[in-house]
């Protein structure tokens, strides 16, 4: 696992009465409790640190500050989740991935892929931020060293014969993070429930080695303390699976939802608070 860098600890002296407690409370919660907001997938809220995984104090995060008579904490920032639509504006790829610029995935049942995956991944979105989770819907330009706790780059397969059909999963060949292969086997089990589609065991030699993986090569690509994986959802010039990944887009976004809840755990993780310690200063972290 790569390293989580922790902003700088400043320690406060507890105040000697409850009122001046609280009211050091309250002026410490209009300075601090507020982390930068997000301006989009080139700088995403949470870029400042690497994924923690299921559950747990993510580092990074801004934890709760405690109420000074021992009251609730406040949740720590969202999980952050990307959902990259393959091949949706590719011809806008820079100019070390221009070879994109002409690949516009495959097509069938009147539906071009990119406009497959961008439905399925904005679906999926609406469920995770419902759900609690931030998200980012990505096109097929990744932002530079993009950080993010978990990344499902969103495909479809094609082929000359159409009773050739079924979904895949993959992980990068070079995984900094150790987690990416349990990723793609939860997300592969939770997609094959929700939609009934086979599974195809074997991930192809190009899903492994997915251009947004390949941070050592592309400036644009996911940073390597982000999991990642890639689902190719079905076969569009396959009729059966159309009837989910075109007619029944719900199904497949269920899937990938369920796929990356079980895998992440809870949007959100609170610290918990006790009451303040009677000579120990409290701390905002």
């Amino acid at each position: 696992m790569a390293d989580h860098p922790r902003s700088g600890r400043r320690a406060i002296a507890r105040p000697a009465s409850l009122a001046a407690a609280v009211a050091a409370a309250l002026l410490l919660g209009s300075v601090v409790l507020t982390r930068p907001a997000s301006t989009g997938p080139a700088a995403p809220a949470g870029a400042d640190r690497a994924p923690e995984g299921a559950g747990g104090d993510r580092a990074g995060a801004i934890p709760a500050l405690e109420a000074a008579e021992g009251g609730r904490s406040l949740p720590s920032a969202p999980l952050r989740v990307a959902l990259q639509a393959g091949h949706w504006k590719a011809a806008e790829a820079p100019d070390e991935l221009r070879g994109l610029r002409n690949n516009g995935g495959t097509s069938g049942g009147g539906k071009a892929e990119w406009e497959v995956n961008l439905e399925i991944a904005r679906l999926t979105g609406a469920l995770l931020e419902e759900a609690g989770y931030a998200v980012d819907i990505l096109p097929a330009t990744v932002p530079e060293a993009y950080r993010a706790d978990a990344f499902v780059a969103i495909h479809a397969d094609g082929h000359n014969d159409s009773s050739v059909r079924g979904f895949r999963v993959g992980w990068p060949r070079r995984d900094a993070t150790q987690r990416a292969s349990e990723f793609a086997e939860v997300l592969a089990e939770a997609y094959g429930e929700a939609t009934g589609i086979r599974r195809l065991p074997v991930a192809t030699r190009r899903m492994r080695g997915y251009y947004a993986f390949r941070y050592t090569r592309y400036r644009h690509a996911i940073h390597p303390s982000t999991v990642g994986v890639i689902i190719e959802t079905g076969f569009l010039t396959s009729p059966r699976d159309r009837e989910v990944i075109v007619a029944d887009q719900g199904r497949a976004a269920q899937g990938i939802f369920d796929g990356v809840t079980r895998f992440l755990g809870p949007a959100t993780a609170e610290t918990p608070a006790g009451p303040l310690p009677a000579t120990q200063p409290a701390a905002v972290q």
